[in-house]
């Protein structure tokens, strides 16, 4: 079967026809993972449905069911891989730990040439209750496709798209990758909600999670046409990721942000997402306090563009306000800190708490639970800390013109 005929039979393909696969494939539910080190485990593995291994005819593993596994459900590392592959339709349901995994990918592609193809394709593909669905690391050219784009907008189908649900640490982490594609996939109820570090933005898992699309030390890479529902502490996030594109997105329900952007990302083009319900924020573009290890790490985030998004009806809870667990920097679009050179054009911003568009800076208060001044009152125009862009007389050079919103910052001008 060519790879043209795979893509389009993923969607047709009768359950029944892939149950009866899975279990006649892998002689039922392995004990443990499978595990890819080299090309010879393709023909042993006894997964592989057709394909070749070539580029143009790659190997189709799956449809396939893989349960209860300690570790990871499939775990192919490229190191050594000279053949192309397809995971097609996995059913993953693992046991809940939080050092589990439905797919993990390291070293595809390591030279950061496409050597070989490499996907997890399927808007059937089901992982749940692992610590992490997807993780790809060190690596190059990998394609995520849930299948469930939509395309008459953002986000994913009503219905058709492949799920990541209830991972614990949340739904698909990259890190130290570049030129991968993600798009298509519904992700609910994934990510623990640990408390962030307001002051250093530590990008560490403990401090914010995976939550639904996590990057860290990614480049050249998109983010489209996903939908996160309820995945805490953070939707999307980029830390120390450059030069990406988050697009046609949606995400709703997040207990922090549906979107961070920080820790010298920079270059990045965040447009025609759709976000909403964030506890405390929907999109932050934000800077580490000075003098603080992690700004002095990665350097600042700067020249990045967020265009024609839509933000609704950010806020935190009675709860979370009384308990002093909510920043005072709150609003729809919130630019923190230092960052410098960055664009805020062509946005809509519904009423929230704070205001429609922020500019703020953390001020650190070790009497408080989160270590910051809390809100209320919220913080306005209160930038000291300057990376560049001429310094706070001049925005730092950020720049905000023609969006659209009910109440915004008195020092952000919006030609």
């Amino acid at each position: 079967m060519t790879r043209k005929l795979i893509l389009a039979a993923m969607f047709t393909l009768p359950l029944a026809l892939l149950l009866s696969f899975s279990s006649t494939a892998h002689g039922g539910q392995p004990a443990s993972g499978l595990v890819i080190q080299g090309d010879a485990d393709f023909v042993s593995c006894g997964c592989v449905s057709s394909g070749t291994g070539s580029k143009a005819d790659p190997y189709v593993v799956g449809p396939l069911s893989i349960n209860n596994v300690t570790g990871a459900a499939v775990s192919i590392d490229g190191t050594n891989l000279t053949k192309s592959f397809l995971l097609l339709n996995l059913t993953i349901a693992g046991n809940g730990a939080v050092t589990s995994q439905g797919v993990v990918l390291n070293h595809i592609n390591p030279n950061g040439t496409q050597d070989i193809v490499a996907e997890v394709i399927g808007n059937q593909t089901s992982i749940q209750t692992v610590g992490v669905g997807i993780v790809v690391e060190n690596s190059s050219y990998v394609t995520l496709d849930g299948g469930g784009e939509n395309t008459n907008g953002p986000g994913v189908l009503n219905k058709g798209a492949g799920t990541i649900n209830k991972a614990v640490s949340g739904s698909i982490n990259l890190e130290n990758s570049g030129y991968v594609m993600v798009k298509g996939w519904q992700m609910s109820a994934s990510g623990a909600s640990p408390q962030p570090d307001w002051i250093t933005l530590d990008p560490s898992l403990p401090f914010w999670g995976v939550g639904g699309v996590r990057m860290f030390g990614v480049n050249h890479s998109t983010i489209d046409h996903n939908a996160a529902n309820n995945c805490t502490s953070v939707s999307y996030s980029l830390f120390n990721s450059s030069h990406n594109t988050i697009s046609n997105n949606t995400a709703d329900y997040p207990f922090v942000t549906n979107f961070i952007l920080t820790d010298g990302s920079s270059y990045n083009v965040v447009t025609n997402n759709q976000f909403g319900t964030g506890d405390f924020i929907n999109f932050l573009v934000a800077d580490p306090l000075p003098g603080t290890p992690t700004l002095n790490a990665y350097g600042a985030s700067h020249d990045n563009v967020l265009s024609g998004n839509f933000s609704n009806a950010n806020g935190p809870t009675g709860s979370e306000i009384k308990n002093h667990l909510a920043p005072a920097f709150l609003g729809g679009i919130v630019v923190l800190n230092g960052t410098y050179n960055n664009t805020i054009t062509g946005n809509t911003v519904t009423q929230g708490s704070g205001s429609g568009l922020t500019w703020a800076q953390a001020v650190p208060d070790n009497q408080t639970p989160i270590g910051v001044v809390t809100e209320p009152p919220t913080l306005h125009c209160n930038v000291t800390a300057s990376e560049g862009g001429g310094g706070p007389l001049n925005l730092n050079g950020n720049v905000w013109s023609g969006n659209t919103f009910k109440t915004a910052d008195s020092c952000i001008p919006n030609p």
